[in-house]
């Protein structure tokens, strides 16, 4: 029997997709049990597959409320193995009644949700882009612009990124514990990178993780082992003075307090909610030997300053979408612009901190190439006392599990 808790649940899970598709709300802000948040992704994921095939099942579009409560019922019915069938329809006409979504919309829910269980989802169109884009619930201008920059298998495999629920991964503070030990702790048979990042198998719970004594006392957090390829581009050294600019939530400043090298560490954000998060982050994983503060990158006063500067900026997400899903509906392409003129603005203020020798790493969570090779090529252009350090990291194929993102190292010559 399903319990009561699971109808708050779902009813908790409408109020957030109501809030996200009319103010723009990301779910992580709302506070969600992790039922009601798979069920709010998942329905974000799909979201315009599911408009797609309600539209083929009711002759006039129903109001919000009552469309939400069929993509819940959508999503429970075919992608949510947990919930059975007579309970996905059950509990999604309970949700309705508390929503208040009246009895003749509650009979348009049961029909459409019947009719699709028994006859399937409708046909996809057979135009690429709209295949695509229905396919993997992704614009079509998105679409059109990964055919533009790669083809058909790449747009097709950039779109996949989205419906994909992503890896977990333990960042183990190897300050306090060993992979090993934490490993054994909780049993885990997950993955391994880096002697630090422990993959989570599906089958463990997160919400027992982050409930448990060694998450309290700061031996483990939770990060994507694709953050260690862009902190090791610092490449930091003993005594160095590092200046993260864009640090909130601070993982990455973390990650690197707790390498082996001692150093001074600056991490700043412009939000103060934000830096309040960051010092509770710290204090948890008992790290020293980090400053914070509340500062607007575009208006700092340093003057070559600092050994090394880590710019993880502002960006579309587009790296990683299939744990932020909500930004594919809150891009535009006229935001990869002004996203582009920003996160140069950034790298240009930031860049006056560095110290003649000193080595900056751009980085965004984006492999798009107006974020990313193009500020870069610019920046260059336009601030010939710098050059690139390296190769640039970008994961536009990366390994199962991990973020896509692009890192550059440049250094200032004088």
């Amino acid at each position: 029997m399903v319990q009561k808790s699971g109808l708050n649940e779902r009813l908790n899970a409408f109020e957030a997709i109501r809030k996200w598709l009319t103010q723009g709300t990301f779910f992580k802000s709302q506070a969600l049990s992790p039922f009601a948040m798979e069920l709010s992704l998942g329905v974000c994921r799909h979201h315009l597959f599911f408009l797609y095939a309600l539209k083929k099942n009711v002759r006039k579009m129903p109001e919000l409320k009552t469309q939400i409560l069929i993509e819940m019922g959508f999503y429970q019915l075919f992608y949510m193995d947990s919930v059975p069938d007579y309970a996905a329809l059950s509990e999604t006409v309970k949700t309705a009644r508390l929503a208040e979504v009246g009895e003749n919309n509650i009979k348009l829910i049961t029909g459409v949700l019947r009719a699709v269980q028994k006859n399937g989802f409708p046909a996809l169109p057979p135009q690429k882009v709209a295949r695509i884009s229905l396919q993997y619930s992704v614009p079509e201008w998105l679409v059109r612009l990964w055919l533009d920059e790669g083809g058909a298998e790449y747009a097709e495999a950039r779109a996949q990124k989205t419906v994909e629920k992503p890896a977990q991964w333990i960042r183990v503070n190897t300050r306090k514990t060993t992979l090993e030990s934490v490993r054994n702790e909780f049993r885990i048979q997950g993955r391994e990178f880096g002697e630090r990042f422990l993959e989570v198998p599906p089958e463990v719970k997160v919400s027992s993780l982050l409930q448990s004594p060694l998450f309290a006392g700061g031996f483990f957090s939770f990060q994507n082992p694709a953050s260690l390829g862009v902190v090791s581009l610092l490449s930091v050294g003993p005594g160095m003075r590092v200046w993260d600019a864009c640090a909130a939530p601070g993982g990455k400043t973390a990650l690197l307090a707790e390498m082996d090298f001692p150093c001074r560490i600056l991490a700043s954000d412009i939000s103060e909610a934000r830096i309040k998060k960051m010092d509770d982050l710290f204090a948890r994983l008992h790290l020293d030997g980090i400053e914070t503060c509340i500062l607007d990158v575009l208006n700092h006063s340093f003057d070559a300053e600092f050994d090394r500067i880590l710019l993880d900026v502002p960006c579309s997400n587009l790296g990683v979408v299939s744990r932020r899903p909500e930004s594919l509906y809150r891009l535009s392409s006229d935001d990869l612009k002004s996203l582009s003129e920003m996160q140069y603005r950034i790298l240009a203020a930031a860049s006056k901190a560095l110290k003649p020798g000193g080595v900056l790493v751009y980085a965004t969570c984006s492999p798009e190439p107006k974020e990313t090779t193009q500020v870069i090529r610019r920046f260059l252009r336009e601030n010939p006392h710098f050059e690139t350090a390296g190769k640039p990291l970008n994961s536009e194929t990366p390994e199962p599990g991990f973020d896509q993102f692009f890192a550059q190292a440049l250094k200032r010559n004088a």
